[in-house]
C-alpha cells in the first residue's frame, strides 16, 4: 500500500477474506473470550468507538499494520 494510505475496518476484513462471523471467531481466540459478530459489526459501523485493544486484535487477525486501518470515522 502506498505510504499514508488508510482503509476502513470493513475493507481490512474483506481484504483478509473473512466474514464478520469469522472475524468474531478469530477475535474470540485472540482475546480468549467470546466476541460476537454484532460487536465486529458495531466497530465497522462506528470505528471511532473501537478500543485500542480491539484495534490491535483486528490488526493481528487481518495481518495488516494497525496504522493502515482508519479508526477515525465511518467510511462509506
Amino acid at each position: 500500500m502506498p505510504n499514508g494510505t488508510r482503509i476502513s475496518l470493513r475493507a481490512a476484513r474483506i481484504n483478509a477474506n473473512m466474514t464478520q462471523d469469522e472475524a468474531a471467531k478469530e477475535l474470540s481466540k485472540y482475546f480468549g473470550m467470546k466476541i460476537s459478530r454484532q460487536r465486529v459489526m458495531k466497530y465497522e459501523e462506528n470505528p471511532q468507538q473501537t478500543p485500542p485493544g480491539f484495534g490491535q486484535g483486528f490488526s493481528t487477525i487481518y495481518s495488516i499494520p494497525i496504522e493502515v486501518i482508519n479508526f477515525d470515522h465511518k467510511s462509506t
